[in-house]
């Protein structure tokens, strides 16, 4: 039997943001901002070829109870 997941238990770790041009369109700052109104104690991005989204993301989370994990 699997037990429903709560959002404090959830990383999620594997989110391309809008400067990983082909796989994602939303913006860091967001993923920072919806992950912590989900409750969730980390977030991070797995953007390609750059580096920019880790550094939004950081930036955004940083004045929340939210750890970015890059």
């Amino acid at each position: 039997m699997i037990d429903t997941l709560d959002s404090q238990d959830f990383t999620h770790l594997r989110i391309c943001s809008a400067y990983s041009l082909l796989e994602g369109a939303i913006k860091a700052g967001k993923v920072a901002t919806l992950a912590a109104d989900a409750g969730m104690p980390a977030v991070g991005v797995a953007d390609r070829a750059n580096l920019f989204g880790a550094l939004e993301l950081w930036e955004a989370a940083k004045g929340s109870n939210l750890r970015p994990a890059d």
